[in-house]
């Protein structure tokens, strides 16, 4: 029996119930630079074998897509979930104007399901990627007090400089609800899929979550996964550059 949760212009579908256990923590995954969170949250999901619990979807915001898996119907939106440890993935990215409703829907959800801390994984494009062998990760975080539990998982503080996107939004948004919300993004390319740098950003976000994630596959796989996420950067960089996703090269006026 289906569990739904009409938002508005936003539904929200459990294809069953299930409970967290505490402490429980929520990873959203959208395509954004590089791919960086699309491609570990797919990972994550293979190699823990999370169970497809959900989806959203909108008549309003989202195109009229339904996702095949299995030989069953999927929302575009798709929900995973172990017993601590939620996630929210989407291969594609939902238009500007849907970021505000939806990252207000999201943190919704995650408070009703009694999740303690919710992470998001990016990349942080930096020009001269070609170069770098060592990936730098950075973290900003909506509660300090969380800034103790990350200070051990290989990342550093972002300090200074522009977020664009529908995770500059859930920011916000968190910050005026009071939850404690976490950004890790890992330095990669813009306009190409990364999957050395979604192994280097999953590494720091199972640390947080207390998992063990062997990510040997990525890196081994690299080019394969580079050649079948080629598509869907494709399709995603409109967007970025709508977005204007370079203004997160520049650093504000420390004025």
């Amino acid at each position: 029996m289906f569990r739904e949760v009409d938002f508005g212009e936003f539904r929200l579908t459990e294809y069953k119930y299930f409970r967290m256990k505490e402490p429980a923590y929520a990873l959203l995954a959208m395509p954004d630079t590089g791919l960086v969170g699309v491609i570990g949250a797919n990972h994550l999901i293979k190699v823990l074998n999370l169970e497809e619990v959900g989806g959203v979807d909108s008549y309003v915001y989202l195109p009229p897509i339904a996702v095949i898996s299995k030989k069953e119907i999927r929302l575009p939106i798709r929900i995973f979930a172990s017993d601590n440890l939620l996630v929210v993935y989407s291969e594609f990215m939902p238009p500007p104007q849907a970021f505000p409703t939806l990252s207000k829907v999201l943190l919704d959800y995650f408070e009703r399901k009694g999740v303690s801390h919710v992470l998001m994984a990016s990349g942080l494009a930096v020009q001269n990627r070609f170069e770098l062998d060592q990936l730098k990760t950075y973290y900003i975080t909506t509660k300090p007090e969380v800034e103790e539990v990350l200070k051990g998982v290989g990342a550093q503080p972002f300090e200074n400089g522009f977020l664009v996107g529908p995770y500059a939004l859930m920011l916000k948004e968190a910050l005026r609800a009071e939850m404690p919300v976490t950004l890790v993004m890992t330095e990669s390319f813009l306009e190409f899929p990364d999957p050395e740098a979604s192994a280097k950003n999953l590494e720091a976000l199972s640390k947080v979550i207390g998992i063990t994630v062997d990510v040997k596959e990525l890196i081994e796989r690299a080019e394969a996964i580079r050649m079948r996420a080629r598509d869907a950067m494709k399709a995603v960089m409109p967007s970025l550059t709508r977005m204007r996703k370079e203004y997160e090269y520049s650093m504000p006026l420390n004025i």
